[in-house]
């Protein structure tokens, strides 16, 4: 899993990798969702003591240092906001989180990596990515189902997910089928 996105089914009985590419609610998983769940974290070291004291807890949670931090620039509530995200690097794979420059990272790293993973750039970001390319695999967090062959949806609730969550899991109390 890449924040909360991932490939296949959400299973609890199998093992899964999830890297935490920056912490903003919406990619991180909901503790109550995934608690039960057999994963193991990775993340970049300067957000590794957030990230251990929301899920260390209950997951094993290792640094990952194969990492490029960029800057993601946004506009929230009419004013310039800046983030920094982390980029992964992983076997024949990299990850490119939400940020600035994602179309220059796949451009430097397509040729090196067999897998580029990218996250939907939202519209209120400063980036020059297109979320309609077909030449690498998108990320989207925002959809639960993939919309095209590349498209690598959601498969846990988010942080940001907490009050659907609720409802979804309050929904499957009352029909009696209350296992997730």
């Amino acid at each position: 899993m890449f924040d909360v996105c991932g490939i296949g089914e959400f299973r609890r009985r199998e093992e899964r990798d999830v890297f935490i590419t920056h912490l903003n609610l919406d990619h991180l998983p909901l503790k109550e969702y995934v608690a039960d769940a057999r994963m193991r974290f990775y993340v970049a070291p300067p957000i590794f003591q957030e990230v251990h004291r929301r899920y260390g807890d209950v997951f094993d949670v290792e640094e990952y240092s194969d990492i490029l931090m960029v800057e993601d620039e946004y506009l929230y509530m009419g004013r310039t906001r800046r983030n920094y995200a982390f980029a992964y690097f992983i076997h024949d794979a990299v990850v490119v989180p939400e940020c600035c420059n994602a179309s220059e990272l796949i451009k430097e790293y397509s040729v090196k990596y067999a897998f580029v993973f990218v996250f939907k750039q939202p519209r209120s970001h400063f980036s020059d990515f297109n979320n309609h390319r077909r030449d690498v695999f998108i990320l989207d967090n925002s959809v639960w189902r993939p919309y095209a062959p590349n498209i690598i949806p959601k498969i846990v609730f988010a942080e940001s997910d907490r009050k659907a969550f609720s409802k979804y899991f309050a929904g499957r109390v009352k029909s009696g089928r209350v296992t997730l």
